[in-house]
């Protein structure tokens, strides 16, 4: 049996999620939880590089803004650390970085590959301003976010060699813009997420192949386009 099959939002949960969301005239204080691998980044094997979703300056920009924002991934802290020079210099803003140590797994848990639960109420009890009216995480995992399922957008899983996305291309972080310019002016986004979840829309017309890359040895990013690098560039490790 699943974790995903024992473990299921509170009654205390769902009753807020219940709680009619009404359009407010003005945007509500919120908070955004990042999720990083998959989400916002797609790593190389061997973890000494990773390429970061199109239209990721665009999205920092819109979300530092606009929102409290704070990471929380399952990587070990120096993944984390690496992971988040993506964010430039809004990397300071993040009002917390939160990392595998915050899991409250066992050292054989710890270096294993672990199943994970976000569970947002260690959130709300370090940050009290915020709750599951005004929480947000972006995550592709289904599985890690069963207990405060209405609090998600889920994308889908960024991988940088994937047919999909050579084919293709993505704005996937365009098309959540828009949804969290929604979001911002709901009065309970549990419940708004419950009955208008975010739907991603494949073959957008602003697709794009543009990512960054990022090397550890390297103190910056630098702009790769899918769509005229291919696997032999000896510049670009798949």
């Amino acid at each position: 049996m699943s974790l995903k099959q024992i473990l299921q939002p509170s009654q205390h949960y769902l009753e807020i999620a219940k709680q009619a969301s009404i359009t407010l005239k003005e945007p509500r204080k919120q908070l955004l939880i990042l999720d990083l691998n998959g989400t916002l980044v797609s790593r190389v094997k061997g973890g000494g590089s990773m390429f970061v979703r199109p239209f990721s300056d665009q999205f920092f920009d819109y979300i530092f803004d606009h929102f409290t924002v704070m990471v929380w991934s399952s990587a070990q802290p120096h993944s984390v650390n690496f992971m988040c020079r993506m964010f430039g210099s809004h990397q300071s803003k993040l009002a917390l970085i939160w990392d595998r140590t915050s899991f409250g797994l066992s050292i054989e848990e710890y270096s294993r590959k672990t199943a994970t639960i976000k569970d947002l109420s260690k959130v709300w009890q370090r940050l009290e301003e915020f709750d599951a009216t005004n929480t947000i995480l972006l995550d592709d995992s289904r599985s890690k976010t069963v207990l405060q399922p209405f609090n998600v957008i889920h994308p889908t899983e960024f991988i940088h060699g994937s047919s999909s996305f050579r084919s293709s291309g993505e704005c996937e972080l365009v098309q959540i813009i828009d949804y969290l310019k929604v979001l911002r002016y709901q009065s309970n986004v549990a419940n708004y997420i419950m009955n208008h979840p975010f739907k991603s829309i494949f073959n957008h017309q602003l697709n794009s192949f543009k990512v960054l890359h990022f090397i550890k040895s390297e103190k910056d990013g630098h702009e790769v386009d899918f769509n005229y690098v291919k696997p032999a560039n000896q510049h670009v490790r798949f």
